[in-house]
């Protein structure tokens, strides 16, 4: 902290550090929580027969956009989710008849991923179906901002990320109460 930020704090609100960006970390605080709870949340999208979680959806995109040119540990790590987890979603999608898993002839180890297509289809009215929720509006806002603004609000949420994602930094509850 600096001694300027820290001067005259002692009456004022713990809060007060934020400045004229509370709204800002509010309005992220909002997003972030509406959207863990959301997460793995399986339900039918509107007007679809789509029954998915957005973790579900999101790991069947992925996976629809390497079109098997990436390791799972790869896609795992672009979407900021541990292997289990995307594992578990991959899991998920197979019951579901979205993917279709393989072996290497040559090395069992190896496993192959293919979205189906039960899963395109799939995939193809959820992205409609957002596309039209939300997706067509952030667009054409987003087409009014400069380059270079939306650069800046791309690293901003990528230092969101780093920073939930900092190892050796927070330390879970349960981790917490095994060291105690």
């Amino acid at each position: 902290m600096t001694e300027e930020w820290k001067e005259g704090t002692e009456d004022t609100m713990e809060t007060d550090w934020m400045g004229r960006h509370r709204d800002l970390v509010e309005k992220f605080i909002r997003l972030f929580n509406v959207y863990a709870r959301r997460y793995t949340t399986v339900s039918y999208l509107e007007n679809t027969n789509v029954e998915t979680s957005s973790a579900q959806i999101q790991t069947l995109e992925y996976i629809l956009e390497a079109d098997g040119s990436q390791k799972m540990s790869e896609i795992a790590s672009r979407m900021g989710i541990t292997r289990g987890t995307f594992s578990n979603n991959v899991k998920k999608l197979v019951e579901k008849g979205y993917l279709q898993k393989s072996n290497n002839p040559d090395n069992k180890k190896d496993v192959f991923v293919t979205v189906t297509a039960k899963g395109k289809q799939a995939y193809q009215e959820y992205s409609d179906y957002i596309y039209r929720l939300w997706f067509h509006r952030m667009f054409e806002l987003a087409d009014q901002i400069p380059e270079e603004y939306l650069d800046t609000f791309k690293e901003l949420l990528d230092g969101f990320t780093e920073a939930f994602n900092k190892e050796g930094g927070a330390v879970s509850a349960g981790e917490k109460k095994d060291a105690d």
